[in-house]
């Protein structure tokens, strides 16, 4: 099905799941992150964002050698003048792609987002493992946070890069505000390894603007737009929302701590409970205190890891949060010296089921403990 906008600046979108086409009606000032058209640019007649996955969601082979050659062969299959044009490349269904305006007085801002984050979520400064030699192609993880901008005002060179760090930081406070975790470290995830972004301005001279920070309105509108577009991108294409996230194991993904090195450390001397095992974490996965007692211990942990509490502060009150958690399932806490706060809230988890797998067992003999 497509998909087609006009936009308030007469620009055509037209949006298909994969394919998203900018058609510009006039001269626009175009700053890209693309291979293709990247840069700062006055010629350009178009702009797309181009989806790599087939139907079975199965990612297609990069055509030529370089990204670069992959987004003129996008373009050109497209119908498209591959020099004078934009594009990003997503592995993101684009009928979940959003639009998002948002105007006060005579500014507007239009926001146009697709987005994944649950495999490819990084935080800038993880430990990267790609390198590049001389715009030879290396496969990157699936996961992209793609953003166009759209407005009619004519914004400096310096106006227009300060909109992308404006944006960039709208994304990484939608990140933040869902917990998401990095995929390679424990920190929250400030974007994808792979995003992108265009910003698209009109050329007219009386409505030329200096500024485009978090201090202006114009920065306000953006930021807004881009915050919107992206939270609900990343629900409709992974379900990624607060009700997702109120979940013990997402809390703790980043930490290592999962269902298997529970599981490891639960069923190392009775394997016969692990049907049994995985039901009843199901249950504790989404108990809202336990949620909410661990959301406060990982908040511990993230503060400690930055230096914000000393060791002994953080390992103090996450002693105390689990003391708590003991006395509201009765499961006495055990004993664990300096062991690190990760390893002993998962020693403390593993008990906490083992627990209550064997109180089952002792109150049910006959039937298989759930």
């Amino acid at each position: 099905m497509e998909r087609s906008f006009l936009l308030r600046n007469g620009d055509r979108l037209a949006c298909t799941e994969r394919a998203a086409i900018f058609t510009f009606s006039g001269p626009r000032a175009v700053l890209s992150t693309a291979a293709n058209g990247g840069g700062l640019r006055y010629d350009l007649t178009s702009a797309f964002n181009h989806c790599d996955c087939g139907r079975a969601g199965i990612c297609q082979p990069m055509e030529g050698r370089t990204l670069r050659e992959h987004q003129i062969a996008a373009a050109r299959r497209l119908g498209l003048d591959s020099d004078h044009t934009t594009g990003l490349n997503t592995a993101a269904n684009l009928d979940n792609m959003v639009i998002i305006t948002k105007e006060w007085g005579d500014l507007w801002a239009t926001a146009a987002v697709s987005g994944g984050a649950d495999v490819n979520a990084l935080c800038a400064g993880d430990p990267a493992f790609l390198t590049e030699d001389n715009g030879e192609p290396c496969a990157v993880p699936r996961g992209t946070i793609n953003i166009f901008l759209i407005t009619d005002c004519a914004l400096t060179p310096g106006a227009m890069a300060e909109l992308m760090l404006t944006a960039t930081e709208a994304k990484t406070a939608v990140l933040h505000d869902l917990m998401q975790g990095s995929s390679v470290s424990s920190a929250l995830a400030t974007g994808t390894g792979t995003d992108g972004m265009v910003i698209i301005c009109g050329t007219e001279e009386d409505k030329r603007l200096l500024n485009a920070g978090k201090h202006f309105k114009f920065g306000e509108l953006a930021a807004q737009a881009v915050r919107e577009a992206v939270k609900e991108a990343l629900f409709r294409q992974t379900g990624l929302c607060p009700q997702s996230q109120h979940s013990v194991l997402q809390r703790l993904r980043r930490f290592g701590i999962t269902e298997s090195s529970l599981a490891a450390r639960c069923l190392a001397g009775n394997t016969a409970w692990s049907a049994a095992f995985s039901r009843r974490l199901a249950r504790l996965d989404r108990d809202a205190f336990l949620v909410a007692a661990v959301s406060l211990y990982v908040h511990l942990m993230d503060q400690g890891r930055t230096g914000m509490l000393t060791g002994q502060e953080a390992g103090d009150w996450a002693n105390h949060l689990l003391s708590e958690i003991g006395q509201h399932y009765a499961c006495p806490l055990p004993i664990m010296g300096d062991m690190p706060l990760p390893e002993r809230l998962e020693r403390y988890l593993s008990d906490l089921l083992e627990a209550s797998l064997q109180e089952q067992e002792r109150l049910y003999p006959e039937e298989p403990p759930i």
